[in-house]
């Protein structure tokens, strides 16, 4: 300090602190705040940029203190409460910081910055009605501050309501055009709401001008697969991550992207991303075992978990009967409806049901795998299909007891028409039943009710028949002794779909324009399931040309089975 420098006052050392604090010297400008706060410990100025310095200096215990010192002194400081719930924040103490916010927003509620953050903390929370309320009230004491209507914008997607979350991301445009966050929950909203090529609009001015933007490869690539195919995707995805090569979730949505496109060994390489951005699950806790790498057993049992989702738990035990080909013992945990069904179709395979927490491991179980991870070992390249057949055998008493209940000699056509995982995947019951009923109805056919979850109103609309002794949600081995009895099936993208490729049976899976990964992205087959016959969505939503489709399918099919009962067929004509 030189002598033009001498500290005569208060003020004079907080002047001075500010001149050191404002050039980034903040040791200085520390030093001289103590002095200030040594000779006036109630001056709240001193305080409250003392803690700033300390933030600055990344001293959180420090700035803590000062800000404690200075609500005590000054309970009501709306910046002081502000600055507390940063820290809060940062030091992941997320029920304080949102108290804090709410008390500086109470002291302040004029305060667009207070009602800023509040709204921050409670949309953090996963309070998302409040944080929009919060939002759209700042809104309104400075509609120019871009960043208000772009974080509304944000938490109105994240609530669902997609038209207002555009409104509000639009105004946020207009003030800050290159904002990344407006083009980030911009490029999103766009995609929730099939507005594909502004979502790319959005992604593409987010990368131009944030060329470093990993958020911005992820949005482009989200929305090019649904307009140009798997494939487009995969470039934006390898993008991203070569900015990112740690980013678990984009390496999982590119090999999601790789196994719609067709491709398998590189796509399983990605896949094992999963357990980074989903950890396995509860009942998967065998962490005492070692995991099987894909070498043979020389001794003792592999023990296969599966997880939560019918439909993948029947797909990948597909793969367990390369395993019992190769001699290897496996034991299997999967869901408890599933025990009967598997136990009979895989009688070499001790089948147990899943719970949580996980039972011990047999003692003569040597190493352990999530039956999720069988393709990344056993179905590397395409030829490693060739031997893949129908894995289930329903239970053949049952499916001779739903036959001889059915009643009637017409043809009979299962229908499963809802998704519990995606409405995308659904189709509305009465457009199927216009569509395959006239169709039916001439030959003594009838539709059978295979969904489950379906009201009896819901059934009594359509016409459709029920078996009363077969509950599709609890009972899955009699759902597939039903549907073993059955002429066709014809289903959406669920539990059914799976379950018809597993038992073999004549199957037709009716997909959205993106379907899940083990569908393929284009054709009318598929590797998984040999046996099904794929159709898919021209574009999002439209489920009328699909159905024209399968109705002109289904009057083929009914010609066929119709001249291969005619006695003038050559297969049952007399000499």
């Amino acid at each position: 300090m030189t002598p033009s420098q001498t500290v005569t006052t208060v003020g004079d050392a907080l002047r001075l602190a500010v001149g050191h604090h404002n050039a980034g010297r903040l040791t200085e400008a520390m030093a001289l705040y103590r002095l200030a706060l040594r000779a006036h410990p109630d001056n709240t100025d001193a305080w409250r940029l003392l803690a700033r310095a300390a933030a600055g200096s990344d001293a959180p215990a420090l700035e803590r203190w000062c800000l404690q010192r200075l609500l005590a002194l000054c309970p009501a400081d709306p910046d002081g409460l502000a600055a507390l719930s940063g820290l809060l924040t940062r030091t992941q103490e997320t029920d304080k910081a949102l108290r804090s916010a709410g008390a500086a927003w109470r002291c302040a509620p004029l305060q667009v910055s207070a009602a800023f953050q509040l709204g921050l903390r409670l949309h953090a929370s996963g309070l998302l009605e409040p944080a929009a309320s919060v939002f759209a009230h700042a809104a309104l004491l400075t509609p120019g501050e871009g960043m208000v209507h772009i974080n509304r914008g944000a938490v109105l997607h994240a609530i669902g309501r997609s038209s207002d979350a555009e409104r509000s991301l639009a105004r946020g445009r207009r003030v800050m055009p290159d904002a990344m966050p407006g083009a980030v929950n911009s490029a999103l909203v766009a995609i929730a709401e099939g507005r594909f090529a502004d979502a790319i609009h959005h992604a593409t001015r987010l990368i131009v001008s944030v060329p470093d933007s990993v958020q911005g490869y992820a949005a482009l690539a989200n929305a090019q697969v649904q307009v140009g195919g798997a494939r487009a995707s995969v470039s934006a995805y390898d993008r991203g991550l070569r900015l990112e090569p740690d980013n678990a979730p984009l390496r999982l949505n590119r090999g999601i992207a790789r196994l719609l496109d067709g491709e398998l060994g590189s796509a399983w390489d990605d896949m094992a991303a999963r357990w980074i951005v989903t950890p396995p699950p509860e009942s998967a806790a065998h962490t005492a075992l070692p995991v099987w790498d894909g070498r043979p057993i020389p001794d003792g049992r592999l023990l296969l978990w599966g997880e939560p989702g019918l439909g993948d738990e029947i797909l990948f035990s597909g793969l367990v009967p390369d395993l019992i080909a190769a001699g290897i013992a496996c034991t299997m945990t999967c869901d408890a409806r599933l025990v009967p069904l598997l136990q009979r179709s895989l009688p070499e395979v001790r089948v147990r049901a899943r719970v949580v927490p996980p039972e011990p491991a047999d003692a003569d179980v040597a190493v352990h795998r999530a039956l999720g991870d069988l393709p990344g070992i056993l179905r590397r390249a395409v030829g490693s299909f060739a031997n893949q057949r129908p894995h289930l055998v329903a239970d053949r008493s049952r499916v001779a007891a739903l036959r001889a209940h059915r009643g009637g000699a017409g043809p009979r056509v299962g229908l499963s028409w809802r998704s519990a995982a995606s409405g995308e995947r659904s189709v509305p019951l009465e457009q199927l039943v216009a569509a395959l009923e006239p169709v039916l109805a001439p030959i003594g056919g009838a539709l059978v009710s295979l969904q489950y979850g379906a009201t009896a109103d819901e059934r009594a609309v359509a016409g459709v028949q029920h078996d009363s002794g077969v509950d599709p949600t609890t009972d899955v081995d009699g759902l597939a002794a039903l549907m073993a009895g059955l002429d066709l099936v014809v289903t959406v993208d669920n539990t059914t779909a799976h379950l018809a490729g597993g038992l073999g049976i004549p199957g037709w899976v009716l997909l959205p324009v993106v379907p899940a990964w083990f569908w393929g992205w284009s054709g009318s087959g598929n590797r998984w399931y040999p046996g099904l016959r794929l159709f898919r969505q021209p574009e999002p939503g439209a489920w009328a040309p699909v159905l024209a489709e399968v109705a002109t399918a289904l009057r083929d099919m009914m010609t066929g089975l119709a001249d291969a009962a005619s006695p003038h067929h050559p297969f049952n004509a007399t000499t």
